[in-house]
């Protein structure tokens, strides 16, 4: 899959009967990204950054405001009707909510037989098997096929999520934070499932997180989004080896980590302000109001996602003055927090 200059803007309007526009929410504002296949691509950034407007776009829930997302040669924004519907067997969704993404009302084994049912592909007897093949194969026991949602736990009700994005054998499973909303053991038990699915079914995996230690865990290459675009993208050993723009850095300075000794040398980098508005995006750089490294240049002139000096090929990063290998980010970022925080004395009278 190829996402080539994608935006999505959600219009904010006003009024009762005659409803004007008066701005627009920039939730994802011109994205860059190639998926591979069989790989897995982890895509991480603060709350609001755009990732899960990102996924549905690429999953051709949202219809985009501009650009293109090109699956296996076909241009997916120009579909509909019966092609839209062929697309959908190839690629699949994973909904963040477990309880908020299955119908309370419907029996598990309707739920997950859905596919078969809209695409025409099984119905009857042979429906049932397939559903209680996939149930056995997610780790569920295949006779609660007639239960609800609710007599399932939360980890049990992604599987049912996960079985029903398997229904169609797609070849991309479009992950949105399957695993934010269920205990650490749970977690654990999922993203292995996940992991043993692609290597038995050769599955390619969009896979959004807020975790960096799951993501790291999971990914083959991962991007780093702020604000509506991808600011830094690289394989996974590169981006944690040493993260190139000053927001990866800091993004990945406040992950956690297990050795108690490593965690006490680990400089955190503190970054002054707060996330602009996507309504009202800065100019220039989005991340200069914030950035310990920005100058005037940043303020005017948006960098563009390319391979910098002294980078691998395929290790981008959207920034005119990125991080140096051994560059100490975090006493940069304190000094100016000590100085934007440092109260302004009266003039002594004369």
């Amino acid at each position: 899959m190829s996402v080539e200059g994608v935006f999505k803007h959600f219009p904010i309007r006003q009024g009762i009967v005659f409803k004007k526009e008066i701005a627009r929410v920039h939730a994802v504002d011109g994205v860059d990204l190639t998926v591979r296949r069989g790989e897995t691509l982890g895509v991480v950034g603060e709350s609001g950054c755009g990732k899960s407007t990102l996924a549905r776009c690429l999953a051709a829930l949202h219809p985009v405001t501009r650009g293109r997302i090109v699956f296996e040669g076909q241009d997916v924004t120009k579909l509909s009707g019966a092609g839209l519907k062929a697309f959908r067997r190839d690629v699949q969704m994973i909904f963040q909510d477990p309880y908020g993404s299955l119908n309370p009302r419907r029996r598990v084994g309707s739920i997950i037989g859905d596919p078969f049912a809209i695409h025409g592909i099984a119905g009857g007897a042979e429906r049932k098997r397939r559903v209680q093949e996939l149930m056995e194969l997610v780790g569920l026991n295949p006779e609660h096929f007639n239960r609800f949602p609710a007599e399932f736990s939360g980890g049990q009700r992604q599987r049912i999520g996960i079985a029903r994005a398997l229904a169609l054998r797609p070849k991309m499973i479009i992950c949105d934070e399957p695993v934010s909303a269920l205990d650490v053991s749970i977690q654990a038990q999922v993203i292995n499932l996940l992991k043993d699915l692609q290597d038995e079914m050769g599955l390619t995996y969009v896979f959004i997180a807020h975790d960096l230690s799951v993501v790291r865990y999971v990914s083959d290459r991962v991007a780093v989004m702020y604000l509506g675009r991808v600011v830094e993208s690289a394989t996974e050993d590169e981006l944690y080896a040493g993260p190139r723009h000053p927001y990866a850095a800091a993004l990945l300075s406040a992950a956690s980590i297990a050795d108690p000794d490593e965690a006490e040398r680990a400089e955190r980098i503190v970054l002054s302000g707060d996330v602009p508005s996507p309504i009202d995006p800065p100019s220039g750089c989005r991340f200069h109001p914030r950035c310990p490294k920005a100058r005037d240049r940043c303020t005017v002139d948006d960098p563009p996602l390319i391979v910098r000096p002294g980078d691998a090929p395929d290790h981008l990063t959207a920034c005119h003055f990125p991080v140096e290998r051994g560059e100490n980010l975090a006493r940069e970022s304190a000094a100016i927090a000590q100085v934007s925080t440092e109260p302004d004395l009266p003039e002594a009278s004369t």
